[in-house]
């Protein structure tokens, strides 16, 4: 028990560092408040009953294989899966005790450790996806670019963020690891000398049409892999980079993978002209959504990261039907109630994801 209590320690932990970077009132198209109210008390037990069902037959890693990435699952316990539990209790639609939401927890807790090589809520400052075998590997036998001008390092720096930015308008902010996550930072010194780092931007589903059948990209994934010198960098729980340095003139050495092809640099200013042509017209489709419209879209959104679950269990992997009613009968009543005047202290967010308290 002690070891459990010191566990949920480091969880509010890794909440509070990270959540201390975060403003929810500049989120877009609206912060997690604002959509998560419509839906997470479905999600909540959607994941709550289906998951603990799967242990009956099924081991925790044969779980974890048909749960997505890690810092999607982060995403779910940043979001619903705790605060949902607390708030069916208080409606008094599922009373679940405050021990079994511990024990749920937990049970999220090992699933994570399935998925990554180091502490699980990035406290070391890393998320290490990869083991250091595969690291001395992939180092030791990639074939890497340099960047040769200021010019190059610029490039692949504005190439990043406009990557980011097209996850950004198919994921909405608050849901961006479905998108694309950082891992790392990984140790390159062997390879490339003292100082030397090796950090992963996986843009793992920029083709999502499930999603939005109407999306024309004609890519699936984008795999940048930059080696960096001097660089202090760190990943915290919510999967953001915490630096005070600059970081594209740090760049030493690079390879870019597109659908798993490398790609040379002047491939990048091709894809940059794409990148931005899809991201203004999602950014103009969602914009000219309705406030309630832009809701059913995030519902989708995080019900899409679960649809291997799902179809595993024979369902369909799409919202519950039970979502567009509680739409119907609030209307705009949570659009307005978490439009945040001024930024939540930190304790709301502490005791809010503990589920050792009631509190949400």
């Amino acid at each position: 028990m002690e070891e459990d209590s010191k566990q949920l320690d480091r969880f509010i932990q890794a909440i509070e560092e990270s959540f201390s970077g975060l403003n929810p009132k500049t989120f877009w198209p609206l912060n997690g408040g604002q959509i998560d109210a419509y839906f997470d008390v479905d999600e909540a037990l959607d994941m709550y009953y289906r998951l603990n069902k799967l242990k009956e037959k099924l081991s925790i890693k044969e779980i974890a294989d048909l749960m997505p990435q890690a810092d999607i699952i982060r995403i779910f316990l940043e979001h619903n899966a705790i605060i949902g539990l607390k708030v069916a209790k208080k409606l008094g639609i599922a009373d679940i005790s405050v021990e079994d939401r511990i024990k749920y927890t937990l049970f999220l807790f090992e699933l994570l450790k399935h998925k990554v090589k180091n502490d699980i809520f990035c406290l070391d400052g890393k998320n290490l996806i990869l083991d250091e075998k595969e690291v001395s590997k992939f180092l030791k036998e990639t074939n890497w670019n340099k960047p040769l001008s200021h010019e190059d390092k610029k490039k692949i720096a504005f190439f990043t963020v406009m990557t980011n930015n097209l996850c950004y308008t198919l994921y909405y902010d608050i849901f961006m690891t479905g998108g694309f996550y950082l891992h790392g930072p990984y140790d390159a010194s062997g390879e490339f000398g003292e100082g030397a780092i090796l950090l992963i931007r996986d843009y793992h589903d920029l083709n999502p049409k499930e999603i939005w059948p109407d999306l024309q990209i004609p890519y699936q994934k984008v795999k940048i892999c930059a080696v960096y010198k001097n660089l202090d960098l760190k990943i915290n729980f919510v999967n953001h980079p915490i630096t005070k340095d600059s970081i594209g003139d740090k760049l030493i050495a690079y390879k870019i993978y597109l659908d798993y092809k490398e790609i040379e640099i002047n491939k990048i200013d091709e894809l940059i002209e794409i990148f931005h042509k899809v991201s203004s017209q999602q950014t103009k489709k969602i914009n000219a959504l309705s406030d309630l419209d832009k809701v059913r879209k995030g519902a989708e959104i995080a019900f899409y990261f679960f649809r291997k679950l799902r179809k595993y269990t024979g369902d369909d992997w799409t919202p519950l039907k039970e979502i567009e009613k509680t739409i119907e009968k609030f209307g705009e009543k949570f659009i307005k109630q978490f439009q945040y005047q001024e930024k939540p202290n930190m304790e709301h967010w502490k005791k809010i994801f503990d589920p050792r308290d009631d509190y949400y």
